[in-house]
């Protein structure tokens, strides 16, 4: 922060814009009116009295208006992907392009109650300066820290200024298109290793793997279908028969999670006692969260052994938009940012998004279904299609009469937890 500009009060939460009853817009016919009566009956006391009114009028609203002009407002974050519990840091500044000096300044962040400000775990901080001159710039920092899940648009903030008097202000809010993406919250887990044997493959040319072609391993006799970057013409002229060289094949870890929120979903209308009904809602939340954590935490983990991870869902995100299929990816990124937008909402029929990865080919690698409880759908799902499937695993919250027919590959999210984290 400037030298010469400190805040008056970093709290401030009177956010109601305040003017005066003279200063409203339409005082000043009634100002025009005592002059003109003042004139008539050539009342010195009240031509002088409402000629300073009218001035003062003229002067302030003036002021008022122009006083937010060639303000230029930004900040930075200096994360803006986190984890709940996590902090981050704000940077701000506001610079004066005028000749107009402000004699008082606030600046607004939105309300947001799941990021919480300097300590303030409201979710709403105002700032106030005094005197930021012409052509000058004042720069601060704050502490933040993320509360609860979700994605925060931070960049929308509030500018008011006005008179010295406080007579009359005005406000403008500007979009800096700041976004904070809040994880759920990471929890102790322990995942379960894959078998040695398990074939990992990836979608190409080579039968579901990569190849390194610095590394020959081998030569064979020209096969139908053989690339011609593969021939091994010294080898080929050597012996008079097509030759084609073998490459080192690159393993590929690849693990698809499929979130399944239909259990989660929020009945509007579940319980005709409204306490009752909201003790529901609340459950509700407090289970769809702790099972993101489950999952964000069982990502990371299987991505902290080089597993490239993917994501689908028949969920909505906060935008009411259907979640997109993501390929699985080294880049964790846009995995989390998924979670960080998901709602308790859904958006297709259960079982579709995997059908669509399906049929264009895409699950050639270990899925993860995570759900609120296994149903006859799901069952059916896997039962149809588990023999062109690489491997399937069934991670639920409750159990039911089909996550106990599916035993050997359905198992209860808790079996990822250690015990203190159950505890």
């Amino acid at each position: 922060m400037s030298r010469d500009q400190q805040p008056e009060d970093n709290h401030y939460h009177n956010n109601a814009l305040e003017t005066s009853i003279l200063f409203q817009p339409h005082s000043i016919w009634a100002l025009l009116f005592l002059l003109l009566v003042g004139i008539w009956f050539k009342f010195v006391s009240l031509i002088v009295v409402s000629a300073f009114l009218l001035f003062l009028f003229i002067i302030i609203t003036a002021w008022k208006n122009y006083s937010l002009k060639h303000v230029k407002p930004d900040l930075q974050i200096s994360r803006s992907r986190l984890f709940v519990d996590e902090e981050f840091e704000i940077n701000a500044s506001v610079y004066n392009d005028k000749w107009l000096p402000l004699i008082w300044l606030e600046w607004s962040f939105p309300k947001n109650t799941g990021i919480s400000l300097d300590n303030n775990e409201r979710g709403d901080y105002t700032i106030r300066f005094l005197w930021l001159l012409w052509f000058r710039e004042v720069k601060w920092k704050l502490s933040g820290k993320a509360l609860q899940r979700g994605v925060y648009d931070i960049g929308h903030v509030t500018l008011r200024s006005g008179d010295g008097f406080r007579f009359a202000e005005t406000e403008q809010g500007y979009a800096l298109d700041r976004k904070l993406y809040a994880y759920p919250k990471l929890m102790s887990v322990q995942v379960p290793d894959f078998r040695p044997s398990m074939q990992w493959s990836a979608k190409g040319k080579q039968g579901g793997y990569i190849e390194d072609p610095l590394m020959v391993i081998g030569i064979r006799e020209y096969q139908a279908g053989d690339e011609l970057r593969r021939f091994n013409w010294k080898a080929s002229a050597r012996t008079g028969k097509l030759l084609t060289n073998v490459y080192q094949p690159i393993v590929v870890e690849q693990l698809v999670v499929y979130i399944d929120v239909k259990g989660y979903v929020i009945q509007e209308a579940a319980f005709e006692d409204p306490i009752k009904q909201r003790e529901y809602v609340i459950e509700k939340r407090e289970a769809f969260e702790w099972f993101l954590s489950v999952i964000a935490s069982v990502v990371v983990k299987y991505k902290g052994q080089g597993i490239s991870m993917g994501f689908t869902s028949n969920g909505l995100n906060c935008y009411e938009e259907k979640m997109p299929n993501i390929l699985p990816s080294r880049d964790l990124t846009p995995f989390l940012d998924q979670l960080a937008q998901i709602t308790q909402r859904m958006g297709v029929r259960n079982m579709l998004p995997l059908d669509e990865m399906r049929h264009q080919g895409q699950l050639v690698m270990p899925v993860f279904i995570f759900c609120h409880h296994v149903n006859q759908e799901h069952y059916m799902w896997y039962q149809h299609h588990k023999s062109k499937l690489s491997q399937v695993s069934f991670y639920y919250e409750e159990e039911t009469e089909y996550s106990k027919k599916l035993t050997a590959i359905a198992k209860p999210m808790t079996s990822f937890l250690s015990t203190l984290s159950i505890q």
